[in-house]
């Protein structure tokens, strides 16, 4: 495999210098997040009661990776140490593009990586103490597992392209497929990456010719048969995993969410697809800013107008030797048609395929992290695109240069919405955090029983104090900007104190009250909501509430006292 071949010792320079340039820049995005200290959503309950918990989500992998890392059957907090792995991880993906799409500048593989990694979608990939480290190997599987099955280039005689396919190729599809099902136990999504890299793979190798002799309409089917093999990789993967799903997803949340859609019923398959699609388009426009937006959009149309101007030069020329001068018309066009339809399809083909499978599920809940493919795309497009373009790059380098410029704009602009991020969160953990603290002191001088002994298997109070959430407790002062002009912070700032909202339990729970549990019955939570009282009002330099019990049910109010508080007969 080339990507672990020896290297020269001039090769080896150049890797520590790449490796270097990719830890900086990345790191002005990773570092900040690392630098708060703060324990994101699932990490506070994974801290409180040590709980790995990946298993029931079908992701054997991260479990058996943070298991790895654990002391025993505990999860033990390390943090920063698992997002360092990842940074590292992260990094190191770089070398493997220099090596596998080699002749571009080493700016185009830092810019190109860097861009993979850090987007609007990774944010939270990144701030998760404990899921940082497995999220990322999956990212890093699924793209290995794409550049591992990319084709030589022209740079190879064509006789040691079919020689290298034969020896080499069965091999490569197997650690591929073994590559996916690394990704899939480690993080599901991850595989929408390999979709992605492999349309674009087969869209910008239809527009260079691999050798003299070959035609460009050779080049597209050779474009349609890799990826049918790499389409084989996707199902042998799925083939392998979806059993092993079946076994290890247990709970209400993960079952809901994990149905598929009845195949039985295409039509009904096709409406809750395009539900399915048109939702995740919403949540994908609802974490982008403007600027992100139209910078992501110029680096794609620059680079598919590049391949486009490629593609007219060389059919123009009719191509290389007289193969290309005595091909008829008819052929030609017929060659030219079949080109134009196979890269329509494969463009339109990547709006689905950066969310996958994920589309023909009853239910899917489209997170932001789980557009973890949105990275690859821009990355692939950059790297991949400049790799299929040396002609145009050759007579036409301001275009790059443009490109470049964008690609960098769009990486400044990552920055600070990682550093916006980082800051909005820090200050929301910490106002949550003395918000806690001071319901657990003003509950405890109401005598509410608020400790509890836990059982060590559910983690559960043997004696429970259900608490039920009115109204919203307001986003911490010094991180409302943050949240109201960045879309990617808004979409990610998860206020804890909310109504049926666990986190409130845990925040609670990290401020000492041990008993304290959600309440799930629906009809009680109606009575309640109808019946408030004013005896206990409480108001502080965060937010003002109420606080009292009912029917054995601790009560947080956070709506407004002249609407709250009603005079009960």
């Amino acid at each position: 495999m080339r990507v672990i071949a020896k290297f020269t010792q001039n090769e080896r320079r150049q890797a520590r210098y790449l490796l270097l340039a990719s830890f900086v820049v990345l790191g002005v995005g990773v570092w900040p997040l690392l630098g708060s200290h703060a324990l994101y959503l699932d990490d506070m309950g994974r801290a409180l009661d040590g709980y790995f918990g990946w298993n029931i989500n079908a992701r054997p992998a991260a479990e058996g990776v943070m298991r790895l890392l654990g002391f025993g059957d505990a999860l033990v907090n390390i943090a920063p140490l698992p997002q360092l792995a990842a940074w590292v991880i992260a990094g190191v993906v770089s070398l493997v593009w220099w090596r596998q799409v080699p002749g571009l500048h080493p700016v185009v593989y830092v810019l190109g990586n860097a861009l993979i990694w850090l987007t609007p979608f990774t944010l939270q990939n990144f701030t998760y103490v404990f899921d940082s480290l497995p999220m990322t190997i999956a990212l890093a599987s699924a793209v290995l597992a794409s550049l591992l099955l990319r084709q030589p280039l022209s740079s190879c005689p064509s006789s040691s392209l079919q020689s290298l396919s034969l020896k080499n190729r069965w091999r490569q599809l197997m650690v591929a497929t073994a590559l996916l099902l690394v990704a899939l136990c480690s993080y599901q999504p991850a595989l929408n990456a390999f979709l992605v890299l492999s349309l674009l793979e087969a869209l910008f190798s239809a527009s260079v010719r691999r050798s003299d002799n070959d035609l460009a309409y050779t080049s597209v089917s050779g474009s349609w048969q890799d990826l049918l093999q790499r389409a084989g990789v996707v199902i042998a993967a799925l083939v392998l995993y979806l059993p092993l799903s079946r076994l290890l997803v247990a709970g209400e949340y993960s079952q809901q969410h994990g149905r598929m859609l009845d195949p039985g019923d295409l039509m009904a398959l096709l409406d809750g697809a395009r539900g399915n699609l048109q939702a995740a388009a919403n949540a994908w426009r609802g974490g982008m800013d403007h600027v992100s937006l139209v910078l992501s959009m110029l680096l794609l149309l620059i680079v598919l107008i590049m391949a486009l101007v490629g593609a007219g030069a060389y059919s123009r020329s009719g191509g290389k030797g007289d193969a290309g001068r005595s091909a008829g018309w008819r052929e030609r066009g017929l060659e030219t048609s079949f080109k134009r339809l196979s890269r329509g399809l494969w463009l339109l083909l990547l709006i689905p395929a950066l969310w996958g499978p994920m589309l023909l599920l009853a239910e899917p809940v489209f997170h932001s992290r789980t557009l973890v493919a949105w990275g690859p795309l821009l990355g692939g497009m950059l790297m991949l695109g400049l790799a299929g373009q040396e002609n145009v790059r050759r007579h036409q380098r301001y275009m790059v240069r443009v490109l470049l410029t964008v690609a960098a704009l769009l990486l400044m602009r990552q920055w600070l919405i990682f550093a916006a991020w980082s800051n909005a969160l820090t200050t929301q953990q910490h106002y949550e955090a003395q918000l806690a603290e001071r319901i657990v002191r003003d509950a405890s001088t109401l005598g509410l029983p608020l400790s509890s002994v836990r059982d060590s298997a559910t983690f559960n109070p043997l004696s429970p104090l259900p608490i039920l959430v009115l109204g919203k407790a307001p986003i911490a002062p010094l991180a409302r900007v943050a949240q109201r002009q960045v879309p990617a912070v808004k979409q990610n700032l998860i206020a804890a104190f909310t109504p049926n909202n666990y986190w409130a339990v845990v925040r609670l729970r990290t401020a000492g009250a041990s008993a304290v549990t959600l309440l799930r019955d629906r009809s009680l939570k109606m009575q309640l909501a109808e019946r408030t009282a004013c005896r206990a009002v409480f108001t502080t330099p965060l937010v003002p509430y109420q606080l009292w019990q009912s029917d054995g049910v601790l009560v947080i109010d956070f709506r407004d006292m002249t609407q709250a508080c009603v005079t009960n007969d």
